[in-house]
């Protein structure tokens, strides 16, 4: 089934880049001097960042910000004209896209589970997981740790990593309804959770790849889902479970000769796609 189900990705993936068209080179076209707004993902910002200056030295006439409040707030900020384009890592709601919200792959992403560098036990199951943020295992001594009370570290509701660790982790284990242990401390990005990960004894909490060496020198650690690593070879060969997609959203179909336009099929070029790994990220097959 997985198999299944990571092969209709990849034709979804297909049909984005046939959105951008061709070889996705970006344009040398001059546009006119211009500032545009993007928002929305913490996951993103780093691909978005890193994007943003290599385009606008291209383009010095266009002046590109990109503000990271979550994805549900970049998506509304699309709905609503805050931002032109917005960086979503959960999928597009029913409303949302009834309201007329499209998106556009530009990159993988794993969701890597992390913990504070006291937990000795770097190895869980998904199914334990689960069961530590919902608040049915709240001692690390009950996986094979220390006699220590489990601190959880978790996103706020804007958030898309929270949105799709619901979806992975709590609704496929425990079911629709699985709900998050309210006890847990709450942080508003992937770098506020590293952070927080790493400076609070025996915590948990999980983050994007892009993330994972900034977790580390945080002093947290990753562990294995049901002996898998956190690694980009095991998203492409499908035995990491918390896999996902990243995107770029925007109302309806983009604006033929925008700058939005030439930007996503900047994202999707060779240098772009070179940009999604340099961050940490997982360049689309």
């Amino acid at each position: 089934m997985k198999k299944i189900l990571f092969g209709l990705m990849l034709l979804l993936l297909a049909a984005d880049f046939i959105f951008a068209g061709g070889e996705h080179e970006a344009s040398a076209t001059k546009f006119e001097k211009q500032s545009l707004n993007f928002g929305g993902s913490s996951t993103v910002l780093p691909i978005m960042e890193e994007a943003i200056e290599a385009y606008q030295k291209l383009h010095p006439e266009i002046t590109i910000s990109y503000e990271a409040p979550g994805s549900s707030a970049g998506i509304k900020g699309v709905m609503d004209g805050t931002y032109s384009l917005g960086g979503s890592s959960r999928k597009i709601k029913d409303p949302e896209a009834k309201a007329g919200v499209n998106k556009t792959t530009i990159s993988l992403d794993g969701l890597a589970v992390v913990v504070n560098g006291k937990v000795t036990s770097n190895s869980l199951s998904l199914k334990q997981i689960a069961e530590i943020f919902a608040g049915k295992i709240t001692n690390w001594k009950q996986v094979g740790g220390p006699d220590m009370k489990i601190i959880l570290i978790n996103r706020d509701e804007a958030s898309g990593t929270r949105a799709t660790f619901q979806e992975l982790v709590l609704d496929h284990v425990i079911g629709k309804g699985g709900k998050f242990d309210n006890a847990a401390i709450i942080v508003e990005s992937n770098g506020d959770m590293v952070t927080k990960v790493g400076t609070t004894p025996y915590s948990i909490g999980y983050c994007g790849f892009g993330y994972i060496d900034r977790a580390k020198s945080s002093g947290a650690q990753t562990v294995t889902i049901d002996g898998v690593t956190p690694e980009t070879k095991n998203v492409y060969n499908h035995t990491y479970p918390l896999s996902r997609e990243l995107f770029v959203v925007h109302m309806g179909s983009i604006k033929a000769g925008s700058v939005e336009e030439d930007f996503v099929k900047f994202l999707l070029s060779k240098d772009g796609q070179k940009i999604v790994k340099n961050v940490g990220y997982i360049p689309l097959p």
